[in-house]
């Protein structure tokens, strides 16, 4: 077996953390099972993060880092359609994400390392969803009447919002209810200045 860098070890750890996390949720991420899952010594585990807990989080910060690089859209689309699937894209590959998102979010109240985490993914989201109102303004798609920032987390509330509400099964909220609430929403933040389409 070849020599493996202390780096080399943690990212194996951290992978292997990452597959449990996406595949079984925030519960199931023991030592042991990411032990196992990455084929080294619970010791290994214990040597290279300094508790569950902060491994725990450094994986979500990790998935949700690689989460909003996906591209789930064409180089064609447009600004809208870039900020829509941002902010609630219904791509099918983004299911273990979303299911491992919601868990985090009942678990941070108990687990501060992973609240930090959670804190920290939602402030990238909020850069991401700023950079691309700022471009569909630079490209004059966009005419709001507030700042890229206030807006990003005005649509991030509602988007949080909508998803807590779908989760409750409610009958009139599925997620074409959700599509359209945060259609309109974008329209009345970034096109404010334009007719309004029927």
């Amino acid at each position: 077996m070849a020599y493996l860098t202390r780096d080399q070890r943690c990212e194996i750890i951290l992978q292997a953390a990452i597959r449990v996390a996406l595949a079984e949720g925030i519960s199931a991420m023991t030592v042991r099972r990411i032990a196992t899952e990455a084929a080294v010594a619970t010791g290994q585990v214990h040597h290279h993060f300094a508790s569950v807990d902060s491994l725990k989080a450094q994986a979500f910060i990790r998935i949700s880092r690689d989460v909003l690089e996906v591209n789930v859209l064409p180089d064609t689309a447009s600004w809208r359609e870039r900020l829509h699937a941002m902010l609630g894209s219904d791509e099918g590959g983004l299911d273990a994400y979303i299911h491992l998102w919601r868990e985090v979010q009942l678990q941070i109240s108990k687990e501060a390392e992973l609240k930090a985490a959670w804190v920290l993914s939602m402030e990238m989201w909020h850069n991401k969803v700023v950079e691309i109102i700022s471009a569909g303004v630079a490209a004059r798609e966009f005419t709001p009447t507030d700042t890229p920032e206030n807006i990003a987390w005005r649509l991030i509330a509602l988007v949080c919002g909508l998803d807590g509400i779908c989760v409750l099964g409610i009958p009139d909220i599925d997620d074409s209810t959700f599509d359209r609430h945060l259609d309109a929403s974008i329209h009345q933040e970034l096109f404010s200045a334009l007719p309004h389409e029927d």
